[in-house]
């Protein structure tokens, strides 16, 4: 995630490589197996049976379809072309609530001022600005509306969201990610343990780290299908801003390639032939 933002959220969405996206898609909608990811899981709302608080919506939700073409693609600048890649990410920041959208190219910051019933049962709607002040007149008000349904934990895993910046206020289905972005995307799209041709080792952790026979470096998958007309590695743009590590790739069948990247800014581009070619340990 290259793009760099005031908003640490912004920066990190935007990085990824969210922009998250995020086991892939089971991990998305199951709960998680250990105790410290059941951990960050949402709690239900006791107070009121149906009514729907700020907390019962915190998290990161991921556009169901974009979801399902990247763990079938692993190529996130292909998914990205094909499917609309929106994230919302809703959180807790002093006394109220921030929502971002992003399309993994840019990002839009704003406050909720309310969450409001919508005229049909299980309907709602966030009226949302883009300063957090007193005295927010109607006109300046944006709506978001939203269907749900809580699981048998009385949880939201799934929402119906009307997105009204990048979906143009299109319902579309959105999956709470119940894990860090990076880490959905890095485990969906690249994890695991490889060797090539010539039976070096190469990894790429869940945690984003890569580790070649030559090096390691912190790493981060691009979503931003502007950055390169190749799908692309690079060096993590939080934990290693110095880095210049530019790597494309690409998967055939089972076979990671590799490829050097050309240019010095974006777009960039992939040789045509691979530097190296990876199968699964």
């Amino acid at each position: 995630m290259s793009n760099r933002f005031s908003h640490p959220w912004l920066a990190a969405v935007l990085a990824l490589v969210v922009a998250s996206f995020f086991g892939a898609l089971a991990a998305a909608q199951e709960q998680p197996a250990d105790p410290e990811a059941r951990a960050q899981q949402p709690k239900p709302s006791p107070r009121y049976k149906d009514r729907v608080y700020m907390k019962d919506l915190q998290g990161t939700w991921i556009a169901r379809d974009y979801l399902e073409r990247l763990r079938n693609l692993r190529a996130p600048h292909a998914t990205a072309r094909q499917a609309t890649g929106i994230a919302i990410k809703i959180q807790q920041e002093g006394r109220g609530y921030t929502i971002i959208f992003t399309n993994f190219q840019k990002a839009i910051l704003n406050y909720v001022i309310d969450i409001q019933p919508d005229v049909k049962p299980g309907s709602y709607r966030l009226a949302v600005a883009k300063e957090d002040r007193s005295g927010i007149s109607a006109s300046e008000l944006t709506y978001v509306y939203f269907r749900g349904e809580r699981d048998a934990n009385g949880v939201f895993q799934t929402l119906s969201i009307a997105e009204p910046n990048f979906a143009k206020k299109r319902f579309l289905t959105y999956l709470r990610l119940n894990e860090p972005l990076e880490t959905f995307v890095n485990r969906a799209v690249l994890a695991g343990k490889y060797r090539d041709a010539e039976g070096q080792n190469y990894e790429f952790t869940d945690a984003g780290e890569a580790i070649l026979p030559d090096r390691t470096f912190q790493y981060e998958i691009s979503l931003d299908p502007s950055r390169a007309s190749c799908e692309l590695i690079t060096s993590h743009a939080e934990r290693d801003p110095a880095g210049k590590e530019r790597i494309g790739f690409a998967w055939k069948g089972a076979a990671l390639q590799l490829y050097e990247v050309t240019g010095k800014n974006p777009p960039f581009k992939c040789r045509s032939s691979p530097f190296a070619v990876l199968t699964r340990e």
